[in-house]
This record gives structure tokens, sequence and C-alpha cells, in this order.
């Protein structure tokens, strides 16, 4: 289960909040194996499922996942990746990942080399909170005087 079998990545350069363009660190050189959970200063983290601003997250291409995290109940899903051009938010890319929730309320990632290695990109992490847990959907009943019998 990857939710006990993962590398940490705790850099603190894929910050969301990480806006210095001085220096820019690139994902498309890393040899990816296996899942991964991410940190910032100690801090549980997970990727965006927002557009993130272009230069941001120590990076030219700042990756985000586009379909949302999924809850606990939905096992391992597959999420497309992009990143943000400046005018659009999903030039880059789209190209998929693993990602599943644990308990505890985070996420790991199977994560993988992103896709057009001929430009600086790398994976944002946020520290922000997201639920987890599923939502619960309230059924409305019918009542048999609605039904029309022909």
């Amino acid at each position: 289960d990857p939710c006990y079998n993962y590398t940490e990545l705790d850099d603190t350069w894929r910050s969301i909040n990480n806006t210095d363009a001085s220096v820019r660190n690139c994902d498309t050189s890393v040899s990816w194996s296996g899942w991964y959970r991410l940190f910032i200063n100690n801090t549980s983290a997970h990727i965006p499922d927002t557009c993130v601003a272009q230069s941001s997250c120590g990076t030219n291409i700042a990756l985000w996942i586009r379909g949302g995290h999924p809850t606990v109940t939905d096992g391992v899903v597959t999420r497309d990746v992009c990143g943000n051009d400046g005018s659009y938010c999903c030039y880059y890319g789209s190209f998929p990942i693993k990602v599943k929730a644990c308990p505890g309320n985070f996420y790991v990632y199977e994560l993988v080399r992103p896709a057009g290695y001929y430009y600086c990109s790398g994976y944002c992490a946020d520290t922000g909170s997201i639920n987890t847990s599923p939502t619960i959907v309230t059924p409305v009943a019918i009542s048999p005087g609605n039904v029309t019998h022909c």
C-alpha cells in the first residue's frame, strides 16, 4: 500500500508561495520511481488541484493536477498534470500520474518525469487543507402519492 511505502519529498522550493525567479528547479531530470509524499518544512503538503501561476514553485512551468483529489474510499486514481504558460492553465501537459488519499489526511503521488523534457517544469506543493473524507449524499425520498400510475 503506497500510504505506508513512500519516499518523502521535502523541497521548500516547491511551495506555491515561492515566487523567487532567480533560481529555477527542474523535475525533468529527476529519475522518478515509486510513490511520494510531499512536505514543506516538515508540514504535510499536496500538489495543488487548481491552476498555479507561471514561474511560481521555484520553476518555470509550475505543475498542478486537474480533476481534484480523491477521497480515501476512491483508492488510487489517475489525474492529469498541467502547467500554466501564462495564458492557458493547462497549456503544458497533460500527462497522467496516480494519486491516493491516505488515512491520516494526506496524499501520495506516483510521480513521473514531466512531459515536454525540453522545458523546465516542477511539481508544486501546497500546505493548505483539502478534505479527504467522502462527501455525504442525502437521499431524497419520493412518496408514493407523487407517482402516476398508468
